[in-house]
């Protein structure tokens, strides 16, 4: 029986649901929160289904798996996604002091969980990391290493697939971006390494303390960023998504859509001090995080409309 207390969000995704909360079922969880957002008062007759369908899914999975302490929660109303991470772990985190954080459409190998659990055992008390990833992109993409070691550090969080701790979070995290014009310029010129870089998280945070941006992952990616915390990531990709194909809710970059699975390996091989991985930040710098300048991108679309006129 698989011991660390993991979370499951969900909505209205049946079919993903469905296969994700069967892949962490294998391990036999001894407890499993699942907690589902409440339905937007304009949806339409096909969003009802869905969310219906995904509501007695659950609860007919919950009905057959009798060795699991599940604590499902189903809100009567939409939080949405500014505030959805705050709620689940306010709750969570009334019985837990770290948790294993999936959506219904994260899939992860099975290695992901181990993983999960060796770092939040052995990373607990390191005040300089604060998350664990289970994505690696440049791995789920390429099919290569980008490390010697099998675990490396980065400044950026990644949201497919990742653990926490209490005390961390709740340190933290505020999904209102309140110090944005004080921290503005120590956070851009002090923490950004590209002008591309620099526009994407000036144009993302500044939206969203001014709540005109939903996520709810950009306040925690700030924090982070901002007071030098840093993320656990493995050498190998454990996680892909697998929302695209049904309902997919979020814009996610088109290359990371098919990322391929691997295995994490060599248990006892964890290094007893991690190295930050720079070129794992350069990597998703100049692929995920980053914003072209305006010119830039007219000018690509102009020339792509000329190439095609002529």
């Amino acid at each position: 029986m698989f011991k660390e207390p993991i979370l499951l969000l969900t909505y209205k995704r049946p079919e993903t649901t469905k296969i994700v909360l069967n892949k962490i079922l294998t391990i036999k969880p001894k407890k499993l929160y699942i907690f589902q957002d409440g339905p937007k008062i304009g949806f339409n007759e096909k969003d009802k289904i869905l969310y219906s369908k995904t509501t007695q899914l659950i609860k007919r999975i919950i009905a057959s798996n009798k060795n699991t302490s599940f604590v499902f929660k189903r809100f009567t109303k939409n939080v949405g996604q500014r505030f959805i991470a705050k709620m689940v772990l306010d709750e969570t985190f009334k019985q837990e002091k770290k948790i294993i954080f999936l959506e219904d459409d994260t899939f992860p190998d099975i290695s992901f969980f181990k993983y999960c659990s060796l770092m939040l055992k052995k990373y607990q008390s390191n005040e300089s990391i604060y998350h664990i990833s289970g994505c690696n992109l440049y791995s789920g993409l390429t099919q290569k290493k980008i490390s010697k070691q099998n675990i490396f550090l980065s400044k950026y969080p990644h949201f497919w697939g990742w653990a926490t701790w209490k005390s961390k979070w709740k340190k933290l995290y505020n999904p209102n971006i309140n110090d944005w014009q004080k921290y503005k310029f120590k956070f851009l010129d002090k923490h950004m390494d590209s002008a591309n870089e620099r526009r994407f998280f000036k144009f993302y945070i500044s939206r969203n303390s001014q709540k005109k941006h939903i996520g709810w992952d950009i306040p925690w990616i700030y924090k982070l960023i901002l007071n030098n915390k840093k993320t656990i990531v493995p050498n190998f990709n454990l996680i892909k998504n697998v929302g695209y194909k049904y309902d997919p809710s979020g814009k996610g970059a088109k290359k990371f859509r098919e990322l391929k699975l691997n295995k994490f390996i060599n248990f006892d091989k964890i290094p007893k001090e991690i190295e930050h991985n720079y070129s794992y930040d350069d990597f998703l710098r100049k692929n995920f995080y980053l914003r072209e300048n305006i010119f830039i991108l007219v000018y690509r679309k102009l020339k792509k409309i000329f190439n095609e006129i002529f």
